[in-house]
């Protein structure tokens, strides 16, 4: 059985992640909310406030974060009030645009297998990182509008994340070929696990096993062996399970598209 720290890490581990200063990524806090930017997104995290305080910290949050992003809600168990959910779409939040409405929150405590003979380095030249995003981009068929706004800030990210360290960004090859790739973003009580995908020629030859030993690997390292994400159900949540991964609980997300 998971420790209750664990477990608040699982459901809502922004509030927990290291955030560097001076990064492309910034955190606002405080008892009501989490609230996570990156140069063309934002997560809205750990909401904790009375019913009638639903609608003042949407506005808020709004007026926080600029409307280009892509603000998306993550709503767990948690979350305060317990019909947060439904007044959220009330009040005007839809489904979110990358068609994952649902995630399961996993941990990982204990060492999971071998990475097989898939090559997994830690990312360390621009021309990794690039290959990188391309690769998720495909696995996660992005748009090209989308593509394009995110290509604009590829070397600004890239800069920041060799400076901070944050994310600690992982590239698995087969033959020298790109195959998968998967992020690491360090707390105290953990690794948070993010972006793991995997080429579609490559799928079935343990990629996304080796992406996650890797990330274990450096968890350990670094003193924090547990392991966090939230997996989509249709895709990584089988391999997840099969390596080890307990289900924590179940995330809802939400978009505000006004």
């Amino acid at each position: 059985m998971l420790a209750p720290k664990l477990r608040d890490y699982a459901e809502t581990p922004d509030r927990y992640s290291v955030v560097a200063s001076g990064g492309t990524v910034e955190r606002f806090m405080d008892e009501r909310v989490c609230i996570i930017e990156g140069p063309t997104w934002a997560a809205v995290t750990g909401v904790n406030v009375d019913a009638d305080g639903v609608e003042s910290l949407l506005a808020d949050v709004r007026a926080r974060v600029p409307a280009e992003k892509d603000a998306v809600w993550w709503v767990g168990p948690s979350a305060r009030p317990r019909d947060l959910y439904e007044r959220l779409r009330a009040l005007g939040l839809d489904d979110p645009l990358d068609s994952v409405p649902v995630l399961r929150a996993l941990c990982l405590t204990r060492e999971p297998a071998a990475g097989g003979d898939i090559d997994v380095s830690r990312i360390d030249t621009f021309e990794q990182f690039v290959a990188s995003r391309e690769l998720a981009w495909e696995a996660f068929e992005t748009s090209d509008d989308r593509r394009e706004e995110m290509r604009a800030v590829l070397r600004e990210e890239f800069e920041n994340s060799q400076r901070v360290e944050i994310p600690v960004s992982f590239l698995a090859t087969i033959d020298g070929r790109p195959a998968g790739t998967g992020h690491a973003v360090p707390a105290d009580r953990g690794i948070f696990l993010i972006g793991g995908s995997t080429a579609q020629w490559a799928r079935g030859r343990g990629v996304y096993r080796a992406l996650v030993r890797a990330r274990w690997d450096y968890a350990v390292a670094r003193g924090t062996p547990v392991l966090v994400t939230h997996a989509n159900p249709n895709t990584s949540y089988p391999i997840l399970r099969r390596l080890g991964f307990e289900e924590v609980c179940t995330i809802r997300r939400l978009q505000d598209l006004g």
